[in-house]
């Protein structure tokens, strides 16, 4: 039995101007709000997160938030890795977890948000968990924007990286998924995560879940119903838009985001 108490899941959405492959992101004008509000507003409408708070270092994205009444926590302009903001931010929150909607999910789904926090009360001992979705077309293998993952028969990841194009899979692309830009972690697995020396993988790919990985910790998959492109750049950016006016699904969120307060 966990002598864990009841979990407290705090939402943080790391975010920064000096995004490697497209700077200036977050503030993307899209239908009127930035980017980053789209992303902080679908993690609010999920409902079921204590706290939802936008960890930056860039006074630009503090104001952009500020400006909708949106909580900020000021975070080092030192961390080269997203999960190192929100673990500084996290020690400023009173929680027992903490979800991680890194700041260019702009098409994550409430819905799919509250499957992490199932996960997580499922199981409130464990340490990390993250979001993976389906593989749609064989192009997504190549592309390194989609980070990619393969899973164990139990939904545990086994290893990340950008290009599978490699591998000859079968067209249900098993046992290869999309890991999505939305982690989880207990406060304690949060927290190690830092103390951890950055490893080769996520050095050379830029994937923050490796550093668990190389580490010989184990890390949940919580499939979720949709992959969503993320903004990495210009090309997903024009995806996204053309997606927003077409897909039914979000065209109902859009409609929420950009009415509620």
């Amino acid at each position: 039995m966990s002598l864990l108490p009841v979990p407290v899941i705090a939402a943080v959405i790391p975010a920064r101007m000096a995004a490697s492959r497209y700077p200036g992101k977050p503030l993307l004008d899209i239908q009127g709000l930035p980017m980053i509000e789209h992303v902080r507003r679908r993690v609010v409408l999920c409902k079921r997160f204590s706290e939802v708070i936008v960890a930056t270092c860039d006074k630009e994205i503090a104001d952009a938030v500020g400006n909708f009444d949106g909580k900020v926590i000021m975070t080092s302009s030192k961390h080269t890795m997203a999960t190192d903001r929100v673990a500084e931010a996290t020690q400023h929150i009173d929680c027992t977890h903490v979800v991680n909607v890194q700041g260019d999910e702009v098409l994550i789904l409430p819905k799919d948000l509250e499957c992490m926090v199932e996960a997580i009360k499922d199981d409130p001992d464990g340490r990390y968990w993250n979001a993976t979705a389906l593989i749609e077309s064989t192009d997504e293998l190549t592309d390194t924007a989609v980070v990619k993952c393969v899973v164990s028969k139990s939904e545990m990841v086994l290893y990340c990286a950008r290009d599978f194009s490699h591998l000859k899979l079968q067209q249900d692309f098993e046992p290869v998924r999309k890991i999505l830009g939305v982690l989880a972690f207990s406060r304690e697995g949060l927290m190690a995560y830092t103390q951890l020396p950055r490893t080769p993988i996520e050095t050379s790919q830029s994937i923050d879940q490796s550093r668990v990985l190389e580490h010989d910790l184990p890390l949940q998959g919580v499939r979720i119903s949709a992959g969503y492109l993320g903004i990495n750049n210009k090309r997903e950016e024009q995806s996204v838009r053309r997606i927003l006016e077409s897909d039914s699904r979000q065209k109902s969120i859009l409609y929420q985001t950009l009415t509620c307060d």
